[in-house]
């Protein structure tokens, strides 16, 4: 199971793609025109967003290290730091886990100063930041895209958790300690970590990573032996997706309905679900 990369927008709410997709290169004052860096900087975030949707992350790279480095010639440390996340995880899409590790390391390094310039726009002292938490959390995927699962529990126990309700940050936290759960045996976990990411993500209309937290929510139900459960669970990432025109996220649901099906004695429903897979996989292929 993948995560859904976390394009961000600012000014407040970041939102996850492919639900929804809004780099936009930091917050100008009511009234005012950016400056022609950061209108080029959202400019390159908004090429590498229509490159990443169309399912060419590669492609993506490019445009995302240029907006990050318009960013910093702009001095906008906190939109660098976004734009340096967003072109992480165009490199793990595209399968460059090294160049996704190093682009990282920059965000973490990054991240302090970024998080004092943050602080001072808005005028407060200190507290948890989305820009902490977002490189927390990029550290804790890679750590369990390596197979270091004790790694990412660690990176996620720091991550922030004082947010506004309409934050996507509590939900997309709890779903990938669910999925790192998951992947260490620990199923009740896994749910718990599921359902609350359920709620926070819904609170925060992240769709996409409220399917996801529906779909792991469904794997530890099987894991439990709690089929009937499970195909509630599957059913809900499966209408979630329908809505996002996930066509690939959706055949994997569909064929997971399909073995839930059968293993509860619904052969005809199986039949349909494996059907329909079928049909979309056969439209995806070229």
């Amino acid at each position: 199971m993948t995560v859904t990369p976390a394009f961000f927008s600012r000014c407040h709410a970041w939102a996850a793609i492919p639900a929804a997709l809004g780099l936009l290169a930091g917050c100008a004052t009511p009234g005012d025109a950016p400056p022609p860096l950061l209108r080029e900087a959202t400019a390159q975030t908004r090429a590498g967003e229509e490159a990443y949707l169309a399912g060419r992350a590669g492609d993506a790279i490019p445009s995302l290290a240029e907006a990050a480095r318009l960013h910093l010639a702009a001095g906008d440390l906190p939109g660098a730091s976004r734009a340096l996340l967003n072109l992480a995880l165009a490199q793990r899409a595209a399968g460059d886990a090294n160049s996704a590790a190093a682009t990282a390391t920059r965000l973490r390094d990054l991240t302090p100063a970024a998080l004092q310039q943050e602080n001072e726009r808005a005028a407060r002292d200190g507290g948890a930041s989305e820009l902490s938490t977002a490189s927390a959390w990029l550290d804790a995927l890679l750590a369990m895209d390596r197979g270091d699962l004790a790694a990412a529990d660690s990176a996620l126990s720091v991550a922030g958790n004082n947010f506004p309700a309409t934050s996507p940050w509590p939900g997309r936290v709890a779903v990938l300690q669910a999925e790192v759960a998951l992947k260490a045996g620990r199923f009740a976990d896994a749910l718990a970590r599921a359902r609350a990411g359920q709620a926070a993500c819904a609170a925060a209309q992240d769709r996409a990573e409220e399917a996801r937290a529906w779909r792991f929510a469904g794997a530890a139900h099987r894991q439990l032996g709690q089929w009937t459960e499970a195909r509630v669970d599957f059913l809900a990432a499966l209408k979630l997706e329908e809505t996002l025109g996930g066509g690939a996220r959706m055949t994997g649901d569909l064929r997971q309905l399909a073995a839930i099906a059968e293993h509860l004695g619904d052969g005809g429903a199986a039949q349909l679900y494996t059907q329909r897979a079928a049909a979309i996989a056969a439209a995806r292929t070229p």
